[in-house]
């Protein structure tokens, strides 16, 4: 059975807008003939742009749990097609790559309902001027990852249920880690991934991944406590 997920997001505006109808219209729409069965990420009026090239300590792309989960869901192949409006409603920087590359992996067709214009010269330098801009950071992005690798620290956003120790070196339980404690005693109990999901109220996708690296969390859980 086919799987599609829609991807709905506007910039500017009100949620209840002509250009978030007609996206929740017609996205879909295509998604149906795609697909046998569509999931929606309807982000609404949301900024389009990551920490890759803003520095808003809030409220972007990357920072969003639900959009994080999704590219955690196309990364693993649940679905078949992405479908969107257009590209520019996906994310409007560099972080589409990571979206794209996600599909990727996952082996997933990205669809769009406008096509995207290759062509168009002002919409290729825009892209190139965001490429270029932000190298030199990635560069030191990357150099900064790979030292924390080198000294055996954590890095990246911190997964769910964790937060930085006060040193920033290792992620610790954080607020919602009684959560992560409750997922792993339901699944012992025997409940499917649904039955967890509706009864700490996340998404299946992060029940999943807290089980996938329970070895993790206890090896996390005990540096805490010593």
């Amino acid at each position: 059975m086919s799987r599609a997920l829609v991807w709905i997001r506007k910039s500017k505006g009100d949620d209840d807008d002509i250009g978030l109808e007609e996206q929740r219209e017609v996205v879909p729409g295509l998604a149906a003939e795609l697909a046998d069965e569509v999931e929606r990420l309807d982000l609404g009026v949301h900024t389009g742009f990551s920490t890759m090239t803003r520095d808003d300590e809030s409220g972007l792309l990357d920072q969003n749990e639900r959009v994080t989960e999704r590219i955690d869901e196309l990364r693993s192949g649940r679905f078949d097609y992405l479908v969107a409006l257009d590209d520019r409603r996906v994310c409007r920087d560099e972080y589409l790559r990571v979206i794209q590359y996600a599909a990727g992996q996952g082996n997933t067709e990205i669809v769009y309902v406008g096509e995207v214009n290759e062509d168009d010269l002002t919409f290729d330098l825009k892209r190139r001027i965001e490429r270029d801009t932000k190298e030199e950071e990635i560069e030191k992005s990357r150099r900064a990852i790979e030292r924390r690798k080198e000294q055996g620290y954590d890095h990246g956003r911190p997964r769910f249920g964790m937060t930085y120790d006060a040193n920033g070196h290792y992620q610790v339980p954080g607020e919602e880690f009684d959560t992560v404690t409750e997922i792993f005693q339901l699944d012992n109990a025997g409940k499917s991934r649904r039955e967890i999901a509706d009864e700490v109220d996340v998404p299946v996708a992060t029940v999943q991944n807290v089980l996938d690296r329970r070895e993790w969390y206890v090896e996390r859980e005990q540096m805490a406590e010593i």
